[in-house]
């Protein structure tokens, strides 16, 4: 349910919108408007709050609240996007396609970059809760984790806005929407190209915290068990999504450490992350499969969710 306060600003701001409350007046009374819109006077405060915070209105004490703006402030017609990486062909690619393909339904986008952090998604999702958003479209922080943005990504849903997942849905959400791909697919498939070409021993760099990037490790070692190879564990690498400070999992050093050792027992090693930070003294072998973007059904399952 859509909390009192944030229906107020709404209804508030259609009415100066509208002239019923025109510029440069003065709005009625915490007490007048709590009567006219049959509330109490803490919802009142908390709505006009948000639109002193929007620059729609002045609020000074002894002098009352001042309509000094108008803006058609609402959300209804906006979705907003929010993956960990735009700036990475996959992201862009992601990102492109979930809007073009919202943007010819009639919707605006507002789009984000949560970088992997927790605390950026939380602040976006917060902004959503602020305000009546069309729907949202997600690809959660560290996705193999539990999240700490669950309690936020409830409300949404409780308050029933359309959210659709993509490739994971944090551990404690259910009965949601989630669009992904079959990444279990893509490794079980890549593991068997480079067997096919004669590589008996395989080795990987996979992504510890990223739920996709961990079912792509699963199908792949699971080809090298169905095709009765051996299994070499200190050929396989888990980086981190996004180093924290001190780290370096991601370095063209760290990464060539592996490399050294990991070629003394393996023919190919595969990089299950093109952001990875690599300078060819050793080589990794991406995958040559194309996986089918997931932007445009996404985009259309969230369309039909908020239909």
């Amino acid at each position: 349910m859509i909390p009192k306060y944030i229906l107020l600003r709404e209804k508030i701001n259609e009415e100066i919108l509208q002239g019923t409350y025109p510029m440069a007046s003065k709005l009625p009374t915490e007490v007048e408007l709590a009567r006219i819109y049959n509330v109490s006077r803490s919802t009142v405060r908390q709505a006009l709050d948000l639109l002193v915070k929007d620059g729609i209105i002045s609020k000074h004490w002894g002098s009352g609240n001042t309509v000094i703006g108008k803006s058609d402030s609402s959300k209804k017609d906006t979705v907003m996007i929010l993956l960990p990486d735009i700036s990475s062909q996959r992201g862009s690619s992601l990102l492109s396609d979930i809007s073009s393909t919202l943007l010819k339904q009639g919707f605006k986008v507002e789009h984000h970059q949560t970088s992997n952090e927790f605390s950026k998604e939380r602040s976006y999702l917060q902004l959503m809760l602020d305000d009546m958003y069309a729907g949202l479209i997600i690809e959660p922080a560290l996705s193999a984790l539990p999240s700490m943005n669950v309690d936020l990504m409830q409300q949404l849903l409780r308050r029933k806005t359309p959210v659709i997942f993509l490739e994971a849905i944090p551990i404690g959400i259910y009965n949601s929407k989630e669009i992904s791909s079959d990444s279990y697919n893509l490794g079980y498939q890549t593991a068997r190209s480079f067997i096919n070409m004669g590589k008996k021993d395989l080795g990987g760099i996979f992504l510890l915290d990223n739920k996709s990037s961990v079912l792509t490790y699963s199908g792949f070692v699971d080809a090298i068990r169905d095709a009765g190879l051996s299994y070499h564990d200190n050929c396989f690498l888990w980086c981190n999504s996004k180093d924290p400070v001190g780290v370096n999992t991601r370095s063209s050093s760290f990464i060539n450490k592996f490399l050294k050792q990991a070629y003394n027992t393996v023919e190919t090693v595969y990089l299950d992350d093109d952001t990875i930070n690599v300078d060819g003294i050793y080589p990794v072998f991406r995958s040559e499969i194309e996986s089918k973007s997931i932007g445009k059904p996404a985009a259309k399952a969230l369309i039909s969710l908020i239909k």
